[in-house]
């Protein structure tokens, strides 16, 4: 989803940022990969990945492809393919999808309603 920094820092494959240091209130809708440092208290809507960063907490809803969450989120996540939690992540929350993957250390409360992959 995401590449790795080139020699300069930038963030290659990366298309948004919502910055550390960022509070944005609202609904992001869009079709690319998006990055959350910071703070969002809204929606996202879009028809690519979310990634939700060890300093990124949001409050809303997420309805992305798939989503890789390293940070805090409360509310609800309807995501089309795979939930990612990695090993700081602070999930209070519904969640919808077809494949989940927690790692050690994650924190999750809520209810996970999964579709089978071969289902339509």
């Amino acid at each position: 989803m995401y590449k790795k920094a080139d020699e300069t820092g930038n963030s290659m494959g990366l298309n948004s940022l919502i910055g550390q240091h960022t509070t944005f209130t609202g609904i992001i809708t869009g079709s690319e990969d998006i990055l959350i440092n910071g703070e969002l208290i809204g929606d996202i809507d879009i028809r690519a990945s979310v990634r939700v960063g060890s300093s990124g907490h949001i409050k809303g809803t997420i309805k992305a492809v798939n989503v890789v969450i390293e940070g805090r989120v409360e509310g609800t996540l309807k995501i089309e393919e795979k939930i990612e939690l990695m090993n700081n992540a602070n999930i209070t929350a519904n969640m919808e999808c077809k494949q989940l993957a927690v790692s050690d250390g994650a924190f999750f409360e809520g209810k996970v309603h999964m579709e089978s992959i071969g289902a339509k």
